[in-house]
């Protein structure tokens, strides 16, 4: 059983060292580690293996991993995943613990079975990973106001998305629900927008928007918005194409409320995140 050590993973002085996993062809077989992580699924689907048992991951997936587990990932399907991970030291995890100063709460986290998951909608995902890749650029400048930067994430990490362990597990998507965002994965559903995700959902729109807020924390406007910036985000990265054209390519006619929701999500014009999309991507190291 390989077992990865603080001292080879994480750096002292900032006590957490984010870095992306690419591909699951990246990842180490089954492996424990003497450390906290964290690891925020961002695209794809996986299997996770751990403590002997199988949690279906997607995205948006949060997961708190504790020293004692022992876990690897699998595909989920032919298609592959892409993931954040943060291992974090000791010390960080329990300062958090001892500022929130309840034993109760913490022994729930520490002493279930498996791993707790939080579900994320996707902006609260955009926007968590952006908090860790501004610490990485915050470390480059001034290590301690990334090291207190990185304090201040984790206890919103346990505050927002742990703070009632016992009940982090998300409930089943109902397979009408299921049934209608895979129709909208499609370009020309995804280009008609709002009017093709009530027809395919065969509910009233009262009932869809309940059940968006139920299930996936968001508006079906704001997902529909998140699948057009997913498609406007690869062709920054995958093509050549002007800003224009790309708007149109994903299914926005107006290009000024293209750039405003992409700046909104990515926290970056388009053409600053393609310019900078290779420096943001940090070397994964396990």
């Amino acid at each position: 059983m390989i077992k990865y050590k603080e001292a080879g993973h994480i750096d002292p002085e900032l006590l957490a060292n984010p870095f992306w996993v690419e591909s699951l062809t990246k990842v180490s077989p089954e492996h424990t580690h003497e450390f906290y992580e964290f690891f925020i699924l961002s695209e794809g689907n996986c299997r996770h293996i751990v403590n002997g048992h199988t949690q279906l991951l997607k995205p948006g997936c949060l997961v708190f991993m504790r020293p004692q587990d022992m876990h690897k990932y699998e595909p989920d399907g032919e298609g592959d995943c892409r993931f954040l991970n943060i291992p974090c030291r000791l010390s960080l995890i329990e300062e958090a613990f001892t500022y929130l100063n309840e034993a109760e709460y913490k022994y729930g986290l520490l002493n279930a079975p498996l791993p707790q998951i939080a579900m994320l909608s996707q902006l609260e995902m955009a926007e968590l990973i952006h908090k860790f890749e501004r610490t990485q650029m915050l470390s480059t400048i001034d290590r301690v106001k990334a090291r207190i930067y990185l304090k201040g994430i984790i206890v919103h990490i346990f505050t927002q998305y742990f703070f009632t362990p016992e009940t982090s597990e998300q409930p089943t998507i109902p397979l009408w629900l299921e049934h209608a965002i895979s129709k909208m994965q499609l370009k020309e559903n995804m280009q008609q927008g709002l009017p093709a995700l009530y027809q395919f959902s065969g509910r009233s729109v009262g009932h869809v928007n309940r059940a968006f807020r139920q299930y996936l924390n968001q508006t079906p406007t704001q997902y529909i918005n998140q699948l057009k910036l997913n498609v406007a985000r690869n062709l920054l990265l995958t093509t050549e194409l002007q800003v224009v054209e790309i708007a149109l390519e994903s299914g926005f006619e107006n290009v000024s409320h293209f750039y405003h929701q992409f700046k909104t999500f990515y926290h970056q014009v388009p053409l600053d995140f393609r310019k900078n999309s290779h420096v943001n991507r940090l070397t994964p190291s396990k």
